[in-house]
């Protein structure tokens, strides 16, 4: 996708996030640029729309990792896919500012390593390393994390 088509559909989701009407639409477009429709129009033209709708209030915010997926993971554990449930179900429910599996790894790793290295093991590096022992002690952790947070 390039920048004039990202610009396009970045003015198509502000429009309708700040519920603007047809007319109130092309009547701005028409007071900016001079053109009554974003595929007319240049990438300056474009910007100084985007910018303008950016001064009403539209925020442009970066995707959200995609959630974890439970079948392509092959896991040591299956107390893994327990934990990738619960996480899953936790940011369904907005406990987790981000339910991502990056975030369930980084989460994983900050619970999990500094155990591992007070015995002396290899770190893990997902929530798929995880063998039984130290799963079942980042399971406890989730669940009561989730206990936590469902009050």
């Amino acid at each position: 996708m390039n920048n004039k088509q990202k610009y396009i559909q970045l003015i198509h989701i502000a429009k309708q996030q700040l519920n603007i009407d047809e007319y109130s639409y092309r009547s701005m477009l028409e007071r900016l640029t001079a053109k009554n429709s974003t595929t007319k129009m240049t990438l300056v033209e474009l910007s100084k729309v985007l910018h303008e709708l950016e001064q009403k209030g539209f925020k442009v915010r970066s995707r959200r990792g995609a959630s974890p997926k439970t079948t392509k993971a092959q896991v040591k554990s299956n107390i893994a896919l327990k934990i990738r449930a619960i996480w899953i179900d936790m940011a369904k429910q907005g406990q987790l500012k981000d339910g991502s599996e990056h975030a369930l790894n980084a989460w994983v790793r900050s619970i999990a390593n500094p155990l591992l290295e007070k015995q002396h093991k290899p770190i893990v590096l997902n929530v798929q390393a995880l063998d039984d022992h130290m799963a079942s002690i980042v399971l406890e952790r989730l669940k009561k994390w989730q206990a936590r947070t469902s009050k």
